[in-house]
């Protein structure tokens, strides 16, 4: 079998453990960022998702994917793109990722804070205030309500 490792941001399933004993390690910026240079070289490497990040309904998890991507690679210098989280023909699903002795799982995890900070294009007119807000004022409340993530807390 060929090596390869997985990578997956936030999530794991009962099915991608082994059967008996495995090894849970953290590893530093650098050496995650080594690892998944070197996956990447070898043609190894396959970002998998416990959402399906193609489906519409998913524009969320897609946006959390895409800057955890970002943050990954302005704060760790981690290449890692939301592209990568796709094959041919579909999203990478979770449930490909199976530990064994040649497969290892990488699994990317954050911490996200409130900054407080309204952003200009969230600001919903006050002069327009109906007892029901509109669709479009909830998407403006929601933006206003946006949570970040906090670089220090990326943990591989």
């Amino acid at each position: 079998m060929h090596p390869r490792t997985f990578l997956s941001f936030w999530h794991i399933e009962m099915s991608n453990l082994p059967v008996g004993t495995f090894r849970r390690r953290a590893l530093t910026a650098p050496e995650a960022r080594h690892l998944i240079e070197a996956a990447r070289e070898s043609k190894a490497l396959m970002c998998v998702a416990k959402e399906d990040l193609a489906a519409p309904y998913c524009e969320g998890d897609r946006m959390r994917h895409r800057q955890l991507c970002v943050a990954l690679g302005e704060h760790s210098g981690v290449d890692v793109q939301l592209e990568d989280f796709f094959g041919d023909n579909c999203s990478n699903p979770l449930c490909f990722a199976e530990i064994g002795e040649h497969q290892s799982l990488l699994v990317v995890d954050c911490h996200y804070a409130f900054d407080g900070k309204p952003r200009p294009e969230a600001e919903v007119d006050g002069s327009n205030v109906e007892s029901t807000p509109s669709t479009e004022a909830r998407s403006q409340l929601r933006q206003a309500l946006k949570m970040n993530i906090v670089p220090d807390s990326i943990s591989f």
